[in-house]
């Protein structure tokens, strides 16, 4: 809930901010702010970290059946006063922390701590909170679907951060009982001693989020690890216990891994919830409800060609359809479009110039734009997959470019009409394949970075003039291009000097 701001008898004037004006001075080149452009804006609507968006029932765009099993199972656990599990699985970037946090923030009204005199409770006995008249932490009202209203204590804790030291159980306890001096539980026993204190009218809801990494974690032993989990869920098995136990991992095998030993009992096995990899269809869903949500002045519209989204969105969907990554990958097509832009203005940049193109009309991300960004990617993939992916024509404007910048008289990079100018010659010279013209040069230098193997920028060229010129260099590992290309005899020439 927003806190109200105060009301005062005072009006607040507003600041009137003017840009400084430097008369008769020749124009200095300075860093323009892009905190108030339609394109700082954007990205910050697309950022990780920015607050979850969902639909008027609380669930994720595209994740109405996962969020109606949740709550079904929240509703029946809680409603029943009995112990449940549940597992969520599924790889990274499906959404699966951000459903359960949103259900937790939408459906769980905190209860303030009232105020507590340490001084005056006893110490008789580690587990009696109830005797010492203590109440515990993170304690939430939960309304039912009949308007039942129960009190229940929940915790969320990302298993990445503990160790051995802090074991799980004892992470559980103190999280409940933040305002007292720690304690030390290290026992299924001991955890299941302190739930039986509140069992008659609170239930205890636990998220251990990255679940799978306890077993992985260095300092934790597996068997001890693998222990520790495999009666956590067992406790949440208890009748009457009131223990709600929630599971996140990314491992689709853990049960299998983790938890075989449940298998003997049928009903100790916790419920699994799968969150598919997103298609390419819900993530450009989701982009476009993120999109809506910025706010647009007079003569401001989307900065997106719609058939970028499209083609980021597809790449995406094809490796394990981490949003995430599609997140990452239009903001940095934004910062590649500024850049673009900064270049075309020879580095002096106005807020008009920034937002609007010499037609008066605002400049798009496009499809060159996260090409280039997918292309930087694809830097780190193999030099053979990026290689094959290129026909004949292509593979040879790349040798060109990589034989004239094995030259020692070259700089690495050249403009796109000297890079031809080099090809022709070199393809004359070699008296085996008429060139290509100017302009299917281009589309092959196009294709080039597309595939990652070379890139393309806007920069000066070196003299008096310092006019604007596009430039090209390749971005591939020399040695791995040469084995590719010894396994092609019409194109070893073009590697030799």
């Amino acid at each position: 809930m927003k806190r109200p701001c105060p009301v005062t008898d005072t009006p607040v004037k507003k600041r009137k901010y003017t840009l400084p004006i430097t008369p008769d001075q020749s124009p200095v080149k300075q860093k323009l702010s892009f905190d108030q452009s339609l394109y700082s804006r954007t990205k910050a609507v697309l950022q990780r970290s920015t607050a979850i968006n969902t639909t008027s029932q609380g669930s994720l765009v595209t994740r109405q059946s996962h969020h109606s099993t949740l709550i079904e199972f929240l509703d029946n656990a809680i409603q029943s006063g009995n112990s449940d599990s549940l597992y969520i699985t599924g790889p990274p970037g499906t959404g699966k922390t951000a459903q359960v946090q949103a259900i937790i923030r939408d459906n769980f009204q905190p209860i303030p701590i009232p105020n507590f005199d340490q001084s005056n409770t006893t110490t008789t006995s580690k587990l009696s909170p109830k005797k010492n008249n203590i109440s515990l932490s993170n304690l939430s009202y939960y309304t039912l679907p009949n308007g039942t209203v129960k009190k229940v204590a929940t915790v969320v804790i990302n298993c990445i951060a503990l160790n051995e030291e802090s074991s799980i159980f004892n992470k559980i306890y103190n999280s409940f009982n933040s305002h007292l001096p720690s304690s030390i539980v290290s026992t299924m026993s001991h955890l299941q001693d302190f739930f039986k204190l509140y069992s008659h009218d609170t239930s205890f809801l636990v998220v251990l989020d990255e679940i799978d990494k306890l077993a992985s974690n260095n300092s934790i032993s597996d068997v001890t690890a693998t222990k520790k989990i495999f009666e956590l869920f067992l406790l949440a098995k208890v009748p009457d216990l009131n223990f709600i136990l929630i599971g996140i991992a990314n491992s689709l095998d853990m049960k299998d891994r983790l938890l075989a030993r449940l298998n003997l009992r049928k009903d100790l096995l916790p419920r699994t919830l799968l969150f598919k990899p997103y298609s390419a269809e819900e993530m450009f869903e989701i982009i476009s409800d993120r999109l809506s949500k910025i706010k647009y002045y007079e003569n401001e519209e989307p900065i997106f060609n719609p058939m970028a989204i499209k083609f980021a969105a597809k790449k995406c969907s094809g490796n394990a359809g981490d949003l995430r990554k599609l997140f990452d990958v239009l903001r940095n097509s934004i910062e590649v479009l500024q850049l673009e832009m900064i270049a075309t203005n020879g580095g002096l940049l106005s807020s008009r110039n920034l937002n609007k193109s010499s037609s008066n009309q605002i400049k798009k991300v496009g499809l060159q734009h996260v090409a280039k960004v997918f292309s930087s990617i694809m830097n780190a993939s193999a030099t053979k997959s990026r290689v094959n992916k290129l026909n004949l024509q292509q593979k040879i404007v790349l040798c060109s470019l990589v034989h004239r910048e094995k030259s020692s008289i070259f700089q690495a990079h050249c403009s796109v009409d000297e890079a031809y100018d080099y090809y022709s010659t070199l393809l004359k010279k070699k008296d085996t394949l008429t060139p290509l013209k100017r302009d299917e040069f281009m589309e092959s230098c196009n294709a080039l970075e597309t595939c990652g193997v070379a890139s393309i920028f806007s920069t000066r060229a070196q003299g008096k003039t310092r006019h604007k010129m596009k430039a090209i260099k390749s971005t591939i590992d020399n040695k791995e291009l040469n084995i590719e290309i010894e396994k092609i005899d019409l194109l070893k020439p073009f590697m030799v000097n």
